[in-house]
């Protein structure tokens, strides 16, 4: 199999606005603002402006929708240095078309993928390459070859990238950058290799699972896809699929089922800092400089410390989104729980040492080490005998202090070098395309992932479901449309670029194995982004008859993986003629 794959340009459309309020007082600046990038921020408005770290504090406790769109662009520049020159707080919001023209979202591209294989499925090359379109003044070039490098084992590889200076709006982060679309182009090719040969998606992709990373070989930390697909095989009623093309209709509408895999690189940032600090009455509040953007941070942590300092969940408090707060990690990468959880852990290890020195010898405590407690129950008790056992209340009463507070800073992310960490899913979906229109019409989806532990089961649903959407936009409604001539975008509001809306939104099914990485904080691994990576299949004009792939998560540009419905296909060349 040997085919080009194109994804035109999609752009950032959270609901929220980006809007910043600055004010000066002095030399002194505070700036409330909606970003992924507290910390960062901060630190990068006081070199801009000569000014010392701690002159610049930047507030933003609740973002609204981010995606990697809600980071420092001119409109914050912009509004500080008016500030300055009027010397009045200035507030500045920019409107649809002001994102559309200043945000900058995800770059067209135009990617090669070529499959080969022996009698038995298995690859003998995988080659994936392409380019992508970037400002010369860019630095954020699309990397759609990172699924490719991970996911299949096979004897060879060619994976090269490439972009091309255009004067457009500079790219930036978006949900799965490079990944979402790059893993659209590998899995519609395995598709079709999986067609040629009569061997069925999931077979194909389980006789190619790799046993260790299959460009550098570094052992897996935990890695269960083929349990994901079969645990979502099963429930997804894959055994009813048809293995004859076009054999299920239902009057004009042709029926099929499809698949596909996706991948997501682990990440933890480092220097993540939290403050622990436990009163007088045995509450405990947490504080970092962290982003809520709606996946759930501030739950999560709250559970996290809640269960490790022995309190109930209403006992512990966290407070986020100031910069004058210690500085957290940037909300991105999926990388955001397992950060600030290793500063937590951290945290609270120092918690430990410093409660033992203030219990002192009055304390049943007393003569313990570190090693030999446990906090369970509001308090500090050994590990080899419960009834050494003291409250937090009565170790702080004794010691005459109403709190006590540390700091912690998540470890150096090691774990990342000698380990290939990956998040893991697999996609299932069941839709219909009209033979007179070929209108595509999506009627369920089910995601079956591996990520880790997963934390806290509500949340997880909400980001695994938010991500398929987000997919369906990208696979069927979406697109940025570029005038030729200038480079300018055409269609910049939400009448003209179409985001889905609750009426595409078909049954979406999610599910988990739920075992947890051993090599990463609390077991867990990035959830926020995998759920977009293997939804997207993309037809060059949405609403038209697609001359690609109607399968929404199998991603096929023939008509095989979704059992042949006859959608009228145009392969494309090499040299990109249809």
């Amino acid at each position: 199999m040997d085919n080009l794959y194109r994804t035109p340009g999609h752009n950032h459309n959270a609901i929220e606005l980006h809007g910043v309020t600055v004010a000066w007082d002095g030399d002194t600046l505070l700036v409330h603002d909606a970003t992924q990038m507290i910390a960062p921020s901060a630190n990068a408005l006081a070199k801009l402006f000569g000014l010392k770290p701690g002159q610049v504090r930047v507030l933003s406790p609740f973002v609204g929708g981010g995606f990697g769109g809600k980071g420092l662009w001119d409109h914050q520049i912009v509004a500080i240095a008016a500030a300055r020159l009027a010397g009045r707080p200035v507030r500045l919001v920019l409107d649809r078309e002001g994102v559309y023209r200043m945000i900058g979202g995800r770059t067209p591209s135009e990617q090669r993928v070529a499959l080969g294989a022996d009698a038995d499925g298995r690859f003998t090359a995988l080659i994936h390459t392409g380019y992508s379109i970037m400002p010369t003044y860019g630095a954020c070039p699309e990397q759609f070859s990172l699924s490719a490098r991970a996911l299949y084992s096979s004897k060879s590889f060619e994976i090269v990238q490439r972009h091309i200076d255009l004067a457009i709006v500079p790219n930036t982060y978006m949900r799965a950058p490079g990944e979402a679309i790059g893993t659209f182009a590998v899995e519609c090719a395995v598709d079709e290799l999986a067609h040629a040969m009569a061997i069925d998606p999931i077979e194909l992709r389980r006789r190619n699972e790799p046993e260790r990373h299959p460009i550098h070989g570094d052992a897996f930390s935990q890695r269960a896809l083929t349990k994901a697909y079969a645990d979502g095989a099963a429930r997804f009623g894959w055994e009813r699929r048809a293995a004859t093309p076009g054999t299920r209709r239902e009057g004009e509408w042709r029926i099929g089922m499809g698949c596909a895999s996706g991948s997501f690189p682990y990440a933890r940032m480092p220097g993540a800092n939290v403050r622990l600090t436990l009163h007088g009455d045995g509450s405990a509040t947490l504080a970092s400089s962290a982003q809520e953007m709606g996946m759930g941070t501030a739950t999560v942590q709250v559970q996290h410390a809640a269960d490790r300092l022995g309190l109930p969940v209403e006992a512990v408090r966290f407070d986020m989104g100031d910069s004058a707060l210690p500085a957290g990690p940037m909300a991105g990468g999926s990388s955001q729980t397992v950060s600030i959880a290793a500063a937590i852990m951290a945290a609270t290890d120092k918690l430990v040492s410093e409660l033992l020195r203030l219990a002192g010898n009055d304390s049943p405590l007393a003569g313990l080490r570190a090693a030999d407690v446990r906090l369970i129950d509001g308090g500090v008790a050994s590990t080899e005998d419960n009834g050494r056992h003291e409250s937090y209340r009565s170790i702080l009463a004794r010691a005459a202090r109403d709190a006590v507070t540390v700091t912690g800073t998540g470890s150096a992310p090691l774990e990342m070098l000698k380990f290939a960490m990956h998040s893991t899913s697999a996609m299932f979906c069941e839709l219909r395309v009209s033979d007179v229109t070929g209108e595509i019409r999506v009627d369920r989806l089910l995601g079956s992932f591996d990520c880790g532990t997963i934390l806290n089961p509500k949340t997880a649903a909400s980001q695994f479901r938010g991500g398929m959407i987000m997919g369906l936009g990208l696979a069927l409604t979406e697109e940025t449309l570029f005038d030729e001539r200038s480079g300018r975008i055409m269609n910049a509001t939400l009448a003209d670029y179409h985001v889905p809306v609750h009426l595409d939104v078909p049954e979406i099914e999610v599910m988990w194995t739920g075992i947890p990485d051993p090599r990463s904080p609390l077991g867990a691994r990035g959830i926020g982004e995998i759920g977009i990576t293997e939804s997207p299949p993309r037809s060059p004009t949405p609403y038209s008859t697609p001359p690609a792939s109607a399968c929404v998560t199998c991603r096929s540009r023939s008509t095989s993986c979704f059992e042949g419905q006859a959608v009228p296909t145009a392969p494309v060349n090499r040299n990109g003629r249809a």
